[in-house]
């Protein structure tokens, strides 16, 4: 029964950190652009910043040696680059917050956003990388079916429940939202043992 436990924290794990994944890439493609556009931002801007949210993805090649290479032993091999990724995409959150509306600076905003995901994309690697360390061959392609999917139900989260969120209270509370469960979701990690 215990080997059961600690295998569902695992793939509990590896979802929340999925879903932290998808909650901001919602938001900044779908819900933020949306509410862009709608307040006269024109096509061609709004798809440069999508693009700008998207380009760090690319840098996948380059986390995969780095997180085999240095590790924390102490905390596990995967751990501290997980928690540091959740940490600046917080901070990253944060920093949206602190800088007001930046409705107005699209070339700041794209670059706050640039920051974020180049997080977001380590976060990805080391999760996959923790995958593969700590479940059995024969369920990596299960779980990675329910990591997929809760990174689905974050993109859609953070496209319609922020939306939302926008539309209600503004900006600044969307961020502020997502800032707070990406620092519930960092806890989850800290948590559970490799």
């Amino acid at each position: 029964m215990a080997l059961a436990d600690r295998f569902g924290q695992r793939v509990v794990t590896l979802c929340a950190l999925y879903f932290a994944q998808g909650l901001p890439w919602g938001f900044m493609t779908i819900a933020l652009i949306s509410f862009l556009t709608s307040r006269g931002v024109g096509e061609s801007e709004a798809g440069e910043l999508a693009a700008i949210v998207l380009l760090p993805w690319t840098f996948k090649l380059v986390w995969a040696p780095l997180i085999d290479t240095v590790t924390i032993r102490s905390m596990g091999r995967r751990r501290p680059w997980i928690i540091g990724a959740e940490l600046m995409m917080a901070v990253t959150m944060l920093g949206l917050i602190l800088m007001g509306d930046l409705t107005h600076d699209l070339k700041l905003l794209g670059w706050m956003f640039f920051i974020h995901n180049c997080f977001a994309s380590l976060q990805d690697v080391s999760t996959d990388a923790l995958a593969v360390d700590v479940l059995p061959r024969s369920e990596h392609g299960r779980v990675n079916g329910f990591m997929w999917g809760s990174k689905l139900v974050g993109k859609g989260a953070g496209a319609a429940v922020m939306a939302q969120v926008m539309a209600a209270w503004g900006l600044s509370a969307a961020v502020l939202l997502q800032f707070i469960l990406l620092l519930v979701i960092m806890l989850v990690p800290l948590m559970v043992l490799e």
